[in-house]
């Protein structure tokens, strides 16, 4: 499981845990490899969300890697799996971004 918090903009260096932070959500292994090339071209974008890392996005990034997953959206298959997999990152990146907050995923 990918367990992804909300971090303060302020905020640079991952943290060692996730104690006191606020949970954004989580996205499992299959729900992340339904999203492989979504992934793979926000991380060729500096945009790096991998599944077995801990992994900080920043404020910019987060709105960074939300236009992209936008700009796929239309792309995406019908599959059920991905469709799930791609409503609960958007909505954990929407979030974020309306809140102006960083990501922090911690890999479990």
């Amino acid at each position: 499981m990918l367990d992804i918090y909300f971090i303060d903009p302020s905020r640079t260096h991952m943290p060692k845990d996730p104690r006191g932070l606020e949970r954004a959500g989580a996205i499992d292994f299959d729900a992340h490899g339904s999203l492989a090339a979504l992934f793979d071209a926000c991380s060729q974008a500096g945009l790096n969300l991998r599944y077995f890392d801990d992994s900080l996005l920043s404020p910019t990034q987060v709105v960074r890697m939300l236009e992209m997953f936008i700009a796929k959206a239309g792309t995406l298959a019908s599959h059920r799996g991905q469709a799930a997999a791609f409503k609960a990152m958007h909505d954990m990146l929407s979030r974020a971004a309306d809140r102006g907050m960083g990501l922090a995923a911690f890999c479990d």
